[in-house]
């Protein structure tokens, strides 16, 4: 089979050394760089034909998540992370951002070539010692977002609410506090309960914690 020409896009000279080193020991590779930059990866891609990027996303800058989604979208190309924190909050932010995989630095990649291989097929690639935390990771990424999502429903009024319930306000406390009758407040309740896609107060208020809701306590 035709060698692979993989692009190097890292900011650490020690690192990207490292990389490009382990990469050349591998039969079936062509490496190109590093770069370290975006300008300076968007000119090698189109001075040259390349099958994958591996973008080394610890970077000072800490603009690794932003330059995968660069390259993905300006180039369409398959663009694989690296890393030497699997476990970061940065690795299902990179996937989200369109990464096809994700190469773990700490150690000696096995069928380094066939894994490549697969990215450019179209599979996402990840550390099999990694997977079932990964998998968790992402599952936890989606929940959030979807929660959010179902935050996002809720009118001003609502969110108010919301935050009183979770400095424990009772009914007839938010009715005086903002000057309505309690059953509209048990109306505003419902309609919470009904766009969160919960049956309790309690569950709407761990809905609203768990997607990142600033909950603002009452005044005094």
């Amino acid at each position: 089979m035709d060698e692979l020409r993989v692009l190097i896009v890292d900011d650490s000279l020690g690192l990207a050394q490292g990389l490009v080193l382990a990469l050349r020991r591998r039969p079936g590779l062509e490496v190109l760089g590093p770069v370290a930059d975006e300008a300076s990866a968007l000119r090698a891609l189109a001075e040259t034909s390349v099958d994958i990027v591996v973008v080394g996303i610890d970077r000072a800058d800490g603009q690794g998540v932003a330059l995968v989604a660069a390259l993905r979208n300006a180039c369409g190309i398959r663009v694989m992370a690296a890393t030497r924190h699997v476990a970061s909050p940065l690795v299902e932010l990179v996937l989200a951002a369109g990464a096809c995989g994700v190469l773990p630095l700490e150690r000696e990649p096995a069928h380094l070539v066939a894994a490549f291989r697969r990215a450019i097929a179209g599979e996402l690639v990840l550390p099999v010692a990694d997977l079932p935390t990964l998998v968790d990771r992402l599952w936890q990424a989606r929940a959030r977002r979807s929660e959010h999502t179902l935050l996002a429903t809720l009118t001003g009024r609502e969110r108010e609410i919301l935050a009183a319930l979770a400095d424990g306000a009772t009914t007839s406390e938010l009715a005086e506090e903002l000057g309505i009758s309690p059953a509209t407040v048990q109306t505003h309740v419902k309609n919470i309960l009904s766009k969160l896609g919960v049956h309790s107060k309690v569950e709407a208020v761990g809905t609203a914690w768990r997607a990142g809701l600033t909950l603002t306590s009452r005044s005094a």
